[in-house]
């Protein structure tokens, strides 16, 4: 059987459904997302959220990403971001994701392969951190399942990005994390965001890819934080029995014009 993911990443929602971000209007794109995946929802075994669910950092926006999600709570995981609060997490998701320590992560078993979620948020940075707790934990649930081909889940990549300044609020951490990663061959691809574009990056024979926001995009290769005009958009991968998969990036029609939403 081939297990079918959905990743969305970097929603960057407010409370607030008119409110913009660089004359964006993210919730109006989130919920274009939604409407455009409506058709896999009878048939992907999982969507997963790498982070930056909310921009205006208030706990009570998770109820919006559990409503709009009502529909796909079942098949739902989460990981946070830097802009997330795991206050807010704890309230409103708290029966789609485990804690380590303070730390929200998810592990479990998907057909013949093992799905597992990483926690990159440090209160307080942009940048990321993984945390040696955090590492020990993966260390002991990759040597619980090492007959399972694995696919990670982290809101920082731990790779290198194509520009200076998002090098600068990378994930600190990730040579660590290769490190470990020596040690169990079963990983095959690692899925995160945070950089507001589509990338991939072999390393170690792990996959690495970014996916764009379902919002805003950023450049990849420039100097400072600029916006892109690519069109937003979602990733879907496919996993199968013999232990191979296929990625690849949907992007959603471009739109120009954001039209103010109803108060909800």
């Amino acid at each position: 059987m081939t297990v079918r993911l959905l990743q969305l990443t970097d929603c960057h929602l407010f409370v607030s459904p008119e409110a913009t971000i660089q004359g964006i209007c993210t919730r109006e794109r989130w919920l274009s997302v939604l409407a455009a995946i409506a058709p896999e929802q009878s048939r992907a075994q999982r969507l997963i959220l790498t982070g930056d669910m909310t921009h205006d950092d208030l706990p009570e926006t998770y109820r919006v990403v559990r409503e709009t999600l009502a529909g796909w709570w079942p098949q739902a995981r989460f990981v946070p971001g830097n802009h997330d609060v795991r206050e807010g997490i704890y309230e409103h998701l708290h029966d789609r994701i485990q804690r380590v320590a303070e730390r929200v992560v998810f592990s479990e078993p998907v057909e013949g392969w093992q799905l597992i979620g990483l926690d990159s948020h440090l209160p307080g940075q942009v940048k990321g951190e993984l945390g040696g707790e955090q590492l020990a934990w993966l260390a002991d649930e990759l040597s619980r399942t090492a007959n399972r081909p694995t696919v990670l889940f982290v809101h920082h990549p731990p790779v290198d990005a194509p520009s200076a300044w998002m090098n600068a609020i990378g994930l600190t951490d990730r040579d660590a994390l290769w490190t470990l990663l020596r040690s169990h061959a079963q990983v095959r691809l690692i899925c995160a965001g945070h950089v507001h574009h589509e990338s991939a990056t072999l390393r170690q024979g792990v996959l690495v890819v970014t996916t764009p926001a379902t919002g805003v995009q950023f450049t990849p290769e420039s100097e400072t934080l600029v916006v892109d005009d690519l069109p937003w958009g979602y990733r879907l991968v496919e996993l199968h029995d013999d232990g191979t998969f296929q990625t690849r990036v949907v992007r959603l029609p471009l739109r120009t014009v954001c039209v103010p939403l109803a108060p909800a």
